[in-house]
């Protein structure tokens, strides 16, 4: 009797101080400690929107909001790959007119202008890779950083069982995205690359089943990955959370029956749960938007790097040589492995934020 007594009183006293301001709950639970390392996270990532002890505050009162600047961004990379886009149909036009020149001769500036292009194509390809590494190791950070902050809110509001659990899988999930996303199917798409650009150097086609598996286990890899762990955490929603939910129901209604203070009782549990529910649904919709926001804009550079490349091997294609329309298109291909591993990681990412978010709503809807 004496530790449930002391347990009320605890629950009663964190809520009187979140009562005395309501719109102030969320200061209520965390502090300005705890955003630091976050906050610290996006500056470094070259983020210029307001904290996220802001942001977290803006989406508990439905404010939030996010602008990814499309036009400015599609802009922006057209622009900063203009140079290589004039330099490789500058090429193109070259292995146009060889064909008018003796056979010998052509063969061999054929030979010159297609190692030209594949040194072209590679930096860009490079560049372009390491845009995507930057995408992961950002989704990363910013999961590393959010986790003391997000992980307590579960516990507060649904149990420590399950915070330990989901903390797992993120855990796990960081493991496999850091070492076998960035580190394996990264350099997998490396040879892809490699191969498909050495195939423009023949007639015949050597290497085209190969590109062909390559590019199969890449997206067969990432797709299971993301059905690995959507299921992982799915299955520990149905078990978890309800067992932490009945310890804590048994506790709330423990404390209900004491004489005298079982109606007091009754409404501190509904305000206890609803507040540190509303605080962790607020961390997790501002970490998707954030995360959405900072890693978004460099994949939509991504894609539309891609469709321009895309583009400029269709528009190539009647008018110049069949290896420079290949090695254009094997670029745009490499491209799209690249953003297929980056979004299903970033989409993943928020999926499992989500479904943390809504499996640990439980003791709000059995207080409800």
């Amino acid at each position: 009797m004496i530790i449930i007594f002391l347990a009320f009183v605890f629950i009663t006293s964190d809520i009187t101080m979140a009562q005395t301001n309501d719109n102030n709950y969320i200061d209520d639970y965390t502090d300005e400690e705890s955003y630091k390392e976050i906050n610290d996270i996006l500056r470094s990532n070259g983020w210029k929107g307001d904290d996220f002890e802001q942001i977290v505050s803006s989406a508990s009162s439905g404010d939030a909001s996010w602008n990814l600047h499309l036009t400015e961004t599609i802009a922006e990379t057209i622009t900063d790959n203009r140079y290589v886009i004039l330099q490789i149909i500058f090429l193109s036009i070259c292995a146009a007119f060889l064909g008018v020149i003796d056979k010998n001769t052509s063969e061999a500036a054929m030979l010159f202008i297609s190692l030209i292009m594949m040194t072209l194509l590679i930096t860009v390809f490079i560049d372009a890779a390491a845009t995507g590494q930057k995408c992961i190791k950002m989704a990363i950070d910013i999961y590393r950083a959010l986790c003391p902050l997000f992980f307590p809110a579960v516990a507060y509001s649904c149990g420590t069982g399950s915070a330990a659990a989901y903390y797992e899988i993120v855990l796990f999930l960081m493991y496999i995205v850091n070492s076998f996303i960035a580190g394996v199917l990264f350099k997998g798409n490396y040879i892809y690359m490699l191969l498909g650009l050495a195939d423009t150097f023949g007639d015949k086609e050597k290497f085209g089943r190969m590109c062909e598996l390559l590019k199969k286990i890449i997206r067969m890899a990432v797709k299971g990955i993301l059905m690995f762990f959507l299921g992982l955490s799915g299955i520990k929603s149905l078990v978890i959370p309800v067992s932490d939910s009945l310890k804590m129901s048994f506790l709330f209604k423990t404390v209900s029956m004491i004489p005298g203070l079982g109606d007091s009782a009754s409404t501190v549990s509904k305000t206890v749960i609803g507040s540190a529910v509303m605080v962790k649904n607020s961390i997790g919709v501002a970490a998707v938007i954030v995360m959405l926001i900072i890693v978004g804009l460099p994949v939509i550079k991504l894609i539309v790097m891609a469709v321009v490349y895309q583009f400029i091997a269709a528009f190539l294609q009647p008018v110049t040589e069949k290896r420079i329309v290949k090695s254009i298109a094997v670029l745009s291909d490499g491209l799209e492995n690249l953003i297929y591993m980056v979004a299903v990681t970033v989409v993943l990412m928020c999926l499992t934020m989500a479904i943390i978010c809504f499996a640990t709503n439980i003791n709000m809807y059995q207080t409800g």
